[in-house]
C-alpha cells in the first residue's frame, strides 16, 4: 500500500510541475500578438487577421491580449473600410463622367442594362463597317466585327494591327448564333460577337492604343479578308468603354465588401 502511495504521490508531483512550466493561456494569446505584429510589419494582413482571430477563438479567459487583438483586427479591418469607401467615391464621379457619352439599353428580359458609346448606336453606324464595343453595369465587355458590303464575307475572326502588335479574336464559326447575318438588298450585313478573356485582352489593347492608327483585318471565307482603318471616334469608344468597365467592377467590390468590413469592426 505504501509503494502504491508512493508511485501516486510521484505522478502526481510530476504532472504538478509539467504543469507548472506549460505556458499560460495569456502567454500563448502574447506569442500569438506577437507573431501577428510581425506578419502586419511585413504587410502580411491575412495572416495577421488568423493569428489575431485564434485568440478571441481560443483564448477568451486572456482578457488583455483579446483586447489588444481586438484593437489591431479593427485598425486593420477601419483601413480597408477607408480604402473601399474611397474607391467607391472615384469610382462614383468617374461613372458620373463617362456615362455621359453612352446610351443605355435594356431588353425587357435582359437582368442587366447594356451601355452603347453613343456614336456607335445602331442609327449612326448601320451603314458602315466597323468594330463595336458594348458594356454592361457590371462592367462586363463585349466585342463585336460588324460588315457591310455588297457580297458576303462570312467572316468569323479578325484582327487588330498596330505600329508594334497584333492582336487576334477568337474564331466564330458561321453556324454559330453570335455569327449573325442579314440581307438588305443590295448590300449584304454581317455582325460577329465576341466574348470571355479574349475579347477583353483585344479590347484592352485597343483601349491603351486608342490615339494611334490602327487597323482591323476581318477574316472571311478561305483567303479573302476585308480591310480597314478604326476611326478615330471607335478607338475612343474603346477606351471610354474600358475605364467604364473598370469604374463599375471597382463599384460592385466596394458595395459588397464595404457592409462585410463594417460588421468585422468590434466596439
Amino acid at each position: 500500500m505504501n509503494y502504491k502511495l508512493s508511485v501516486f504521490a510521484g505522478i502526481t508531483l510530476i504532472l504538478t510541475i509539467a504543469l507548472g512550466c506549460s505556458p499560460s493561456k495569456q502567454e500563448l494569446a502574447a506569442k500569438k500578438i506577437r507573431a501577428s505584429e510581425v506578419c502586419l510589419a511585413k504587410g502580411d494582413t491575412l495572416n495577421c487577421l488568423l493569428h489575431l482571430d485564434s485568440i478571441v477563438k481560443r483564448y477568451p479567459e486572456a482578457v488583455t491580449e483579446l483586447h489588444n487583438a481586438i484593437e489591431i483586427s479593427n485598425r486593420i479591418y477601419g483601413a480597408q473600410l477607408a480604402k473601399q469607401r474611397e474607391n467607391l467615391a472615384k469610382a462614383n464621379i468617374l461613372i458620373a463622367v463617362l456615362i455621359k457619352e453612352f446610351k443605355p439599353e435594356k431588353g425587357e428580359f435582359e437582368k442587366y442594362t447594356n451601355y452603347i458609346p453613343n456614336r456607335q448606336v445602331f442609327d449612326k453606324s448601320w451603314a458602315r463597317s466597323f468594330v463595336q464595343v458594348t458594356l454592361n453595369e457590371k462592367g462586363d465587355l463585349t466585342l463585336a466585327s460588324n460588315y457591310i458590303g455588297e457580297s458576303w464575307l462570312d467572316h468569323t475572326s479578325f484582327r487588330i494591327i498596330g505600329d508594334r502588335f497584333e492582336v487576334k479574336t477568337d474564331s466564330v464559326s458561321l453556324d454559330n448564333v453570335n455569327n449573325h447575318h442579314s440581307d438588305f438588298t443590295p448590300s449584304k450585313w454581317e455582325k460577329v460577337t465576341f466574348r470571355g478573356a479574349n475579347a477583353d485582352q483585344v479590347i484592352a489593347m485597343i483601349a491603351a492604343n486608342w490615339d494611334k492608327k490602327l487597323k482591323a483585318v476581318f477574316k472571311g471565307k478561305g483567303k479573302t479578308t476585308y480591310i480597314m482603318w478604326l476611326e478615330d471616334y471607335d478607338k475612343k469608344a474603346f477606351k471610354s468603354s474600358y475605364e467604364l468597365s473598370k469604374a463599375f467592377k471597382v463599384k460592385s467590390e466596394a458595395e459588397k465588401l464595404i457592409p462585410i468590413l463594417e460588421k468585422k469592426i468590434k466596439s
